[in-house]
């Protein structure tokens, strides 16, 4: 294992060759007799501390100082001033600059030995933590790309179906999900999970698996949603759950049978451009053993256009620049008649609200489904 390397750096000759003398048994040691040749040897060597006079011609130790922490090639290089000034206010200046400590003049063996290990032993645990971060950070993403490829890896079939999600991260914690039974019906979902990343993506999948499973089995929503709840309450945290809208349309497409579980309203556009809203009926799955799986709505179809299932993270996008007003239910409204009656897509509707917001990024997972009935 390589000894640190321990930058010194005094205008002074005979001051470079005491300090080296000092500490050459137990660390390689360069040079520099100028704040300017200091900044080049920083670079070029990459030491793991530096030793800064602060009075010297030219550059001194404290523009030295400030101009290595600017650069970032060499800011993260702890440094110890060195000077023959013992004023409070002289030290405040150099920890201002940058500086991890302040060592006077005449200078102490015994202190100097002990602040450089101290300083470089922080290194070394800085320099640890930093690896671990990063080795976290890197299988985390790995992770997150495989559960969004196991959740994204069942069919979503998209007939009758129009939908977009809008998120800041990878995985989202909203969940959108769209099949057909044997006879024909079909069975979609929108969720949204408590959170975001890795434990609202783990749910995600275990959701799509569940949902995809027992429709390919033909099981009633009832014992699906059943189902559902009970690997939601029995595997993940008590504080990760998931409000869901879940829909399922006979094969005439007569006739739907709606579940609402902690969700924004269910909105319905009659054929007369009318609205319904189907307000929820349940608390999110996960929460309590025993939810109501019963249909919450059954309704007739034959004067409905449109079904809208959406996550709350849609209509409380806050205007930022207009007291925090949230776009609403009504805006809502107004938006997705307008994008029919103009053919726009549900991508260009959530543009619209995130363009609302006037501050980029900050939002919620936002879902939008449309379910053409006919």
């Amino acid at each position: 294992m390589k000894q640190p390397l321990v930058l010194i750096v005094d205008d002074a000759p005979e001051i470079v060759l005491f300090i080296k003398t000092v500490l050459e048994d137990d660390y390689r040691i360069e040079t520099a007799y100028s704040g300017e040749s200091a900044l080049e040897m920083a670079k070029l060597k990459q030491p793991d501390l530096i030793l800064l006079d602060i009075l010297m011609p030219g550059m001194n130790g404290y523009e030295t100082c400030k101009a290595l922490k600017d650069n970032p090639d060499t800011n993260k290089i702890p440094i110890i001033m060195v000077s023959g000034m013992d004023e409070e206010g002289d030290e405040v200046i150099g920890l201002q600059a940058g500086a991890v400590d302040y060592i006077t003049k005449p200078i102490s063996i015994a202190i100097l030995q002990a602040r450089i290990n101290n300083q470089l032993l922080l290194l070394a645990t800085r320099r640890e933590l930093e690896h671990a971060h990063h080795k976290i950070s890197t299988e985390r993403k790995y992770i997150e790309v495989i559960i969004d490829k196991m959740r994204n890896a069942y069919d979503f079939n998209s007939q009758f179906v129009r939908h977009a999600s809008h998120s800041p991260e990878l995985n989202s914690g909203d969940l959108v999900l769209s099949a057909f039974r044997p006879d024909h019906s079909q069975c979609v979902m929108v969720a949204d999970f408590t959170g975001h990343g890795l434990p609202a993506a783990i749910g995600g999948t275990l959701v799509t698996y569940i949902f995809y499973k027992c429709i390919r089995e033909n099981k009633p929503l009832p014992a699906i949603i059943s189902e559902i709840n009970t690997v939601l309450s029995n595997t993940l945290p008590v504080n990760i759950f998931m409000a869901s809208a879940i829909a399922e349309v006979n094969p005439e497409r007569n006739q739907a049978k709606l579940w609402n579980y902690g969700m924004e309203d269910i909105l319905l556009l009659n054929t007369d451009n009318s609205w319904q809203n189907l307000s929820s009926m349940g608390c999110a799955l996960g929460i309590i053993k025993s939810p109501n799986v019963d249909p919450h709505y059954d309704i007739e179809l034959d004067s409905l256009a449109y079904l809208f299932l959406l996550t709350d993270g849609v209509t409380e996008a806050a205007d930022h620049e207009n007291q925090q007003e949230m776009f609403g239910i009504e805006r809502l409204k107004t938006l997705l008649l307008s994008s029919i009656q103009q053919n726009e897509s549900l991508d260009k509707v959530l543009k619209h609200i995130t363009e609302y917001v006037n501050s980029p990024g900050d939002f919620d997972d936002m879902t939008l489904l449309e379910l053409n009935i006919h």
